[in-house]
């Protein structure tokens, strides 16, 4: 067993959002499971990335945040404090913190033991 405590200490995640405490590889020696909690700035964005063999479950703590996905980014919805989501492996999606004024929190789960994040070849242009 490996204890994780929670910090405020953060860390810059590549997608462009800021990870904290985690559950991985690197912290706990874990194999199979991947768990950690994010935060998206006030008013920011995290850039167009896929998870390439592993699927996702998002569970929103704090705020709102708009996800984009779909080859161009083309379908989005709203997920709210108290939603959970479903990403499955190799989805491109984006996030996008829907307030201007408070950060947005959410944990996420996956099964594999590291982060596991590509990001697109397209990632650095400007999404709408």
């Amino acid at each position: 067993m490996k204890l994780v405590k929670a910090t405020s200490e953060e860390r810059d995640v590549p997608r462009g959002v800021v990870g904290g405490a985690e559950i991985s590889q690197a912290t706990t020696g874990a194999h199979n499971i991947y768990m950690g909690i994010f935060r998206v700035p006030a008013g920011s964005r995290g850039r167009p990335h896929y998870h390439d063999a592993c699927e996702s479950a998002l569970y929103m703590l704090i705020g709102s945040i708009e996800i984009r996905w779909g080859d161009q980014l083309e379908q989005s919805l709203v997920v709210d404090a108290g939603d959970m989501l479903y990403v499955p492996p190799r989805v491109t999606h984006t996030v996008r913190n829907l307030s201007d004024t408070s950060p947005a929190e959410y944990v996420v789960a996956r099964d594999s033991p590291t982060e596991d994040s590509v990001e697109v070849p397209w990632a650095d242009r400007p999404t709408t």
